[in-house]
């Protein structure tokens, strides 16, 4: 191919040429490779492949494909395979739906294919699930309304009255097009079905033979929107829908958004669709809940606001969808509001193009002066004066009017000339414009798609820590009852510890006492024998007595630590505090106070072990002789306290009968309980005393009680409240 090339433009004479042609293919070359890369990128064979649609911030997926995807690789459907055969060929689960029905494992092994859905005016099958084609809803929709209004312009050739066949086409296709919405996609049997029936409907009722007229050219600097105004007024829309004067404003800044070149004549087609399209979805308030369901409702007109998605702040459906039909009197009403003039027939397409270059070729050869107004108004009526004076001419010879007309022919002939370069110029710069924007949404396109991929892989990892979450707070309650049941070992091997120990005393003063009969076996014999008698000191019986009593104390206090085990219960308490109170400074607190009890306990039993041997070791010794027991250990107010605050009762008791009662005040009695309420005083505040009997009562049913008598309940004297009556001298 080179050389053919090399043959009629040779390269040695043409190198400037060749180098741009072979940059450009090299540039070519990457952008292919780069668009083969992101958007036809090998699938993985192990993961099933399925199709996600979006709109917007709305993603979904074709329900069938997705069953036929997951089954292909053998992967659990049965929780929506039934939900999925039941429902239409081409319905759809948007992808929060996908997210609860597929499981987490599952959804890892499916490779979601991204599919943009945009507004477009051809409506482009795509494959369905069972192998037939289909196309979105709103595609197909639009494809129908863009032939309406500008292959057929029926809204140019009818009236109020005749508008009333297109209410009914379209109520006809409700079943097509859903009020509550229905699928996003149909299939293309119901497109021809859809075609086949409104071009009835166009041949039986709308339409006509009266000529239609065309948009006309825009200016060289663009238009306005006064300019637009007239044009749908020359358009003889304003004729039978009065009201899309109002929408003029909105379709005008709409085109003029950030724009920065002048208007073109594109710009004036796209201005007048947007206003028809306005006027159809306002009479047709069905076509517009059909497209809010569809996720589409913003994009078509996107200065209406929708009503049912309240967030806009611009002019609203929500009048128009509940506005009656309007009157004949506002129709005349909307009539009078325009300042558009009629205008006359317009002449035929040649001859406005004839004028116009004339006028352009005139401007040319006149100097570059701005003309007054003044100068412009007084050439007009001398334009008509000529062009009436012309009229009489049509009596002179053909030969003259061919003189006079061939200079304007080769004028319009060069103005033609002039005007199809700049048009070529302005297709050329238009399709670059293309290319770049293009582009620039390719690059937007696969940024949006690195953020999508970003947002799933960060959903995955937060599912992911949730599940490690629940495996470790498992395995943390897993842990907590091990301790649980190496503590009860512990406490079991305790007290198995301290039978052992009390059994080995037990062995060892049984061995004593066996001992101690062999001596005075040995000591009878050896007295019988001697035969003499010897007196053994006697203890006297108050001496012997005591001692006993002592024993039998001794003996009881035994029984109730064997009993009460207060090591196992004190461990026990602070274990069940440790599990429940999930506070670190509550946790070491308990710990320490058990473990100051336990010591404690321990000692007191080794000190009443060690008074049974002295007395039981020997007879001869005396109550004086014996030391006195410690104190036997009491859990303090904040442990307790701390256990009726976490189980809402109270702690249970440990050897309640081996505490010493408080020493009684001198000037107090003994007893303990209130006789109002008949419940125990923890300690003197918050009480009150009777100075006549000493007995002392809660304030507070005191109190109830000074409602009715101001006497002791006890001894009946007088008794006050220190509150009401303080006593003399007292400073507050």
């Amino acid at each position: 191919m080179l050389k053919s090339f090399d043959e009629k433009y040779p390269i040695a004479k043409n190198k400037q040429f060749y180098t741009q042609m072979f940059s450009w293919v090299v540039t070519v070359g990457k952008l292919f490779k780069k668009v083969l890369e992101e958007s036809f990128m090998s699938a993985d064979d192990s993961k099933a492949t399925v199709r996600l649609f979006k709109i917007g911030k709305d993603s979904f997926v074709m329900a069938h494909e997705l069953l036929q995807s997951m089954k292909n690789k053998n992967m659990d459907v049965s929780e929506f395979e039934e939900e999925v055969l039941q429902m239409s060929n081409l319905a759809t689960f948007n992808f929060r739906e996908v997210a609860q029905k597929v499981k987490i494992g599952d959804m890892r092994n499916i490779e979601f294919i991204r599919l943009n859905s945009k507004v477009s005016t051809t409506a482009i099958p795509i494959p369905a699930p069972d192998g037939t084609y289909c196309v979105p809803a709103t595609d197909a929709l639009y494809d129908l309304i863009s032939d309406m209004i500008v292959a057929k312009k029926v809204l140019q050739r009818i009236d109020r009255d005749t508008f009333e066949h297109i209410q009914q086409f379209f109520k006809s296709m409700e079943h097509i097009f859903p009020v509550n919405g229905g699928d996003f996609f149909i299939s293309l049997d119901d497109v021809e079905v859809i075609k086949a029936k409104w071009e009835k409907t166009y041949e039986d009722h709308l339409k006509s033979s009266a000529p239609v007229k065309h948009i006309r050219k825009v200016r060289k600097g663009g238009f306005t929107e006064d300019d637009l105004d007239k044009e749908l007024d020359y358009l003889n829309l304003y004729n039978s829908f009065p009201e899309m004067k109002r929408e003029v404003e909105w379709a005008y800044k709409i085109v003029t958004k950030d724009r920065t070149s002048a208007l073109k004549l594109e710009d004036m087609h796209s201005a007048v669709f947007q206003c028809q399209l306005t006027i159809l979805l306002m009479k047709l308030p069905n076509l517009f809940k059909f497209l809010h369901s569809q996720k589409m409702c913003m994009k078509w007109a996107p200065y209406l606001g929708c009503v049912l998605c309240e967030t806009s702040t611009r002019p609203t459906l929500k009048k128009l969808l509940n506005k009656p039909s309007t009157t004949k009197e506002e129709i005349k009403e909307l009539m009078e509001m325009t300042t558009v003039s009629a205008v006359p027939q317009p002449p035929k397409e040649d001859d406005v193009i004839v004028e116009e270059k004339d006028q352009d070729v005139s401007s040319d050869v006149l100097p570059k002066k701005k003309r007054s107004r003044k100068t412009k108004k007084s050439e007009e009526p001398h334009r008509s004066t000529s062009e009436s004076s012309s009229s009489p001419e049509s009596e002179m010879p053909e030969s003259s009017k061919e003189s006079q007309s061939c200079p304007k022919c080769s004028r319009a002939s060069h103005f033609a000339d002039v005007a199809n370069e700049k048009l070529r110029v302005s297709k050329v710069e238009c399709k670059h414009l293309k290319k770049e924007l293009a582009n620039a949404e390719l690059e937007v396109e696969v940024q949006k798609q690195k953020g999508m991929d970003k947002d799933e892989r960060i959903r995955y990892l937060e599912e992911l820590l949730k599940s490690k979450n629940d495996i470790i707070e498992r395995q943390n309650m897993d842990l907590l009852v091990k301790q649980d049941t190496i503590m009860n070992l512990e406490m079991e091997v305790e007290s198995n510890y301290n039978i052992n120990q009390e059994n080995s005393i037990i062995i060892k003063n049984r061995g004593k006492s066996l001992a101690e009969k062999d001596n005075r076996i040995r000591y009878l014999e050896a007295q019988q024998a001697s035969k003499v008698r010897i007196m053994e000191p006697i203890r006297s019986d108050e001496e012997t007595e005591k001692v006993r009593d002592v024993l039998f104390k001794l003996l009881e206090i035994q029984g109730t630590l064997r009993s009460g085990n207060p090591v196992g219960k004190c461990r026990e308490l602070a274990q069940r505090i440790c599990m429940k109170a999930h506070n670190k400074e509550i946790e070491d607190t308990t710990r320490i106070e058990a473990i100051k009890f336990c010591e404690k306990a321990k000692i007191y039993i080794q000190a009443v072990n060690t008074q049974l041997e002295m007395i039981r070791g020997s007879r001869l010794v005396n109550s004086e002789e014996i030391p006195e027991l410690p104190e036997f250990p009491a859990l303090s107010k904040g442990f307790l306290k701390t256990y009726k605050d976490i189980f809402k009762s109270e702690a249970p008791k440990i050897c309640q009968s081996l505490l010493k009662a408080p020493a009684v005040k001198p000037g107090e009695l003994a007893d303990t309980d209130c006789l109002i309420c008949i419940e125990e005083m923890e300690s003197e505040e918050g009480t009150i005393k009777c100075e006549c009997c000493k007995r002392r009562y809660h304030t507070e049913c005191a109190q109830e009680w000074f409602k009715t008598k101001r006497t002791c309940p006890a001894c009946s004297s007088a008794l006050l409240d220190d509150s009401e009556f303080p006593t003399l001298g007292q400073r507050w």
